[in-house]
């Protein structure tokens, strides 16, 4: 009852390494002593015949350690064996949240069952506790993969007497499913979800093979898709698979390597290993799924795929959570990331991909919820650089550096960004994070050919990728075609953020002169967002206003805007809003000045400037000719360098 929670919790002190480890082990001691306190007085309450003892102590154990699956069973027993049903299915669904929230993952095969044998009885009924019932379940799925992987390997020994030897594919590419977590615990999942990630980033970085992105395989995973139809799905020739089981300080992998066409085995091996050598088993799986591939290494890829990323397992597990909380882009998310990644580079001040994605989570701060947040976008130039110091030839630091100078720094430094973007690419062809920015930044600046095909780089690595297939459609809408753009932008759903998704369907419908629907769109966006983030939605209402001749609603829609957009990051969406409705209204001055604001701060497109319906009033006007004249020339020299 003592016990309020880990020692000076949310307390940090930047370079302090010592320190940290010292209140690490510190945290970690006290909670386990709590925890095995609580495990006591649970049991002695169930021997004591103590139902409603047992539940509260299960209840606190459960709190204390919410990721521990087994007091999460525990729990949930107990309160089967009383009767109540609704709570145990509570505590499994609040145990599910958290797991994806916090950890990018889900409960273990043997929970689920547990659950589904509650909810499949009519009435409460003893349930077998934690260790026999849970661990048969455990126990036969790592028998069969065990088996599985034995007599490939066996069969690839006997030189392929019990599979035949497939032709190796020409087609280089490969699909790492996410590695299955066999230590019924979903706390181990860390493991397994590390060697993913590792074996994604590793094999990513072989300019002769195509990999797809994380997001990819996880979203089909997560539809329950076969092996062989993710192969299909993701155009790829091949595709990893396979499980780990933790047991106190050593770890068994089982993988196979199998040609997706056929599903005949290429490779399979098995690895028994200390947990601390996780950096050297995941370096053999890569160099043994090459070797089975024929892909070729360059000298610097054979050197990269040798050096471990850090030295620090316990900085590895807190750069790869923090990585998980980025995904979220929740401004909480963004926080808890960035707490994760300090602590990560204080135990390894060395560790060039944390730096890097530091730089991304305090950049991220800045762009998307605290603009202005000057320290904050210190520290992110600051993180950016320490990376590329550490690792000059790092994709993600390139990569994480041309966010910081495009999203970040005032001014949209196009050219720069361009530059960072494209090193990221050529160190890692697979980066798809890399393909999205780059095309993004084409699409402001009016390279629309190279625009969509960075997307579709992007999608051929995830085609679940709705941000690279709603920029293609925004892409088509520039180039005239506006059903097409609008087909593809619907067809992509609305995106994380609303108030730039409503705005984007509203614009596409009124350029196809659907002004009932896009009205519509407007409205019941604005009836459930009225502050309109950005402004981008009121002012496309504004164009809208004008097109009806309701000079006085248009005004007061773009006064509206002005308001809301100050300070955000991509106003020129709303400033190009402006600038049309007053063009529509026959306003030349004030509709060159806005275009001129639109253009400078960050969005000279002028491919869908120069041919915009809207703006036809004023074709004619100097300072609009002398405008497009200008934003023409700049175009051409951008075209010309790429």
């Amino acid at each position: 009852e003592l016990y309020r929670g880990p020692l000076l919790d949310g307390f940090f002190i930047s370079g302090a390494v010592e320190f940290e480890r010292w209140l690490d082990d510190e945290r970690s001691r006290r909670q386990r002593a709590v925890a095995d306190c609580v495990r006591r007085l649970v049991e002695q309450a169930e021997a004591d015949g103590d139902l409603a003892a047992a539940v509260a102590w299960a209840r606190r154990a459960a709190q204390l350690a919410p990721h521990d699956e087994d007091a999460v069973r525990r729990l949930i027993t107990l309160l089967d064996r009383s009767g109540d049903r609704a709570a145990a299915v509570e505590i499994f669904d609040d145990f599910a949240k958290r797991l994806a929230a916090d950890l990018d993952t889900e409960p273990a095969a043997e929970t689920k069952a547990l659950l589904a044998a509650i909810r499949a009885r009519e009435t409460a009924a003893p349930v077998q506790l934690v260790a026999s019932l849970l661990n048969n379940a455990r126990r036969r799925t790592w028998l069969a993969w065990a088996g599985v992987v034995a007599l490939a390997t066996l069969g690839l020994g006997l030189g392929g007497l019990l599979w035949p030897r497939p032709t190796t594919p020409v087609n280089r590419s490969l699909a790492v499913l996410p590695i299955e977590n066999f230590s019924g615990d979903s706390l181990q999942s860390w493991f397994a979800d590390g060697m993913t990630e590792a074996l994604i980033t590793d094999l990513g970085r072989i300019s002769a093979l195509r990999v797809p992105s994380h997001g990819a395989v996880v979203e089909l995973k997560r539809a329950a898709t076969s092996p062989r139809e993710i192969g299909a799905a993701l155009h790829v020739a091949a595709y990893l698979e396979g499980g780990v089981q933790r047991s106190g300080d050593q770890v068994r992998v089982d993988l196979r390597l199998v040609d997706a066409a056929s599903g005949y085995q290429l490779w399979a091996g098995r690895i028994e290993a200390p947990l601390a050598n996780r950096f050297a088993i995941e370096d053999s799986v890569t160099r043994r799924v090459v070797a089975a591939l024929h892909v070729p290494l360059t000298a610097a890829e054979a050197r990269l795929l040798a050096t471990a990323p850090t030295a620090s397992p316990e900085a590895y597990d807190l750069y790869l959570r923090g990585r998980i909380r980025i995904r979220h882009e929740t401004r909480a998310d963004d926080s808890a990331a960035i707490g994760l990644l300090e602590r990560a580079v204080a135990l390894d001040p060395s560790f060039a991909a944390a730096h890097a994605q530091l730089a991304r989570a305090y950049g991220l701060r800045v762009s998307q919820f605290a603009r202005e947040d000057t320290a904050a976008r210190e520290q992110a130039y600051l993180e950016v650089e320490k990376a590329l110091q550490l690792n000059p030839d790092l994709a993600e630091a390139h990569w994480a550096r041309a966010f910081v100078l495009w999203d970040v720094a005032p001014g949209f430094q196009h050219e720069r960004a361009i530059q960072e973007d494209r090193r990221a690419i050529a160190l890692n062809s697979n980066l798809g994070e890399a393909h999205q920015h780059l095309g993004v930044i084409y699409l402001h600046i009016g390279l629309l050919d190279q625009a969509v095909a960075e997307f579709q780089h992007a999608l051929a690595l995830n085609p679940f990728d709705v941000n690279a297939q709603r920029r293609i459609g925004i892409a088509q809408i520039y180039r005239l075609r506006y059903e097409a753009g609008l087909a593809a932008i619907r067809q992509a759903g609305p995106e994380a953020n609303t108030g730039l998704g409503s705005y984007q369907v509203a614009w596409a419908l009124l350029y196809v002169g659907r002004k009932d629907e896009a009205s519509a769109f407007i409205e019941t966006y604005l009836r459930a967002h009225p502050e309109d983030l950005g402004g981008v939605v009121r002012s496309t209402r504004a164009i809208l206003r004008a097109q009806l001749g309701d000079t006085r609603g248009a005004e007061a829609d773009i006064q509206q805007a002005i308001v809301s957009g100050r300070g955000f990051v991509h106003f020129h969406h709303a400033e190009y809003n402006i600038a049309s409705a007053y063009a529509i209204l026959g306003r030349p001055g004030p509709a060159v000045v806005w275009l001129r604001r639109a253009a400078d701060e960050g969005w000279p497109c002028y491919p869908y400037f120069v041919n915009d319906p809207n703006l036809a009033a004023i074709r004619q006007d100097p300072a609009y000719i002398t405008f497009i004249t200008h934003l023409k020339a700049q175009w051409e020299r951008l075209r010309a360098t790429e």
